[in-house]
């Protein structure tokens, strides 16, 4: 990273970059998994699978264009169940 770039803002690239990376990881294994289930002989099973990760990913893409329409609101709301799932804090 550059030096002028505040730290916070290179943990922030840091993680969107994991999260990217997740992404496709996990694309990846869904499609090998409905390939896997649909040579065995389960293509129910394979329809669902694949239906599920059409649906999470066009799920994913609407929250990321929200996300970057309104920044401070996807802020404010990460912020709330970061606090909410922090350890240590009795969460009634």
């Amino acid at each position: 990273m550059l030096p002028f770039i505040p730290s916070g803002a290179s943990v922030g690239l840091r993680i969107l970059k994991t999260l990217y990376k997740g992404k496709s990881n996990l694309g990846k294994g869904t499609a090998f998994l409905a390939d896997k289930a649909g040579k065995v002989g389960l293509t129910r099973t394979s329809k669902a699978i694949t239906g599920a990760s059409k649906k999470a990913h066009a799920g994913s893409r609407y929250v990321g264009k929200k996300m970057k329409k309104y920044p401070k609101s996807a802020s404010a709301i990460g912020g709330a169940a970061l606090w909410d799932f922090l350890p240590g804090r009795d969460n009634d």
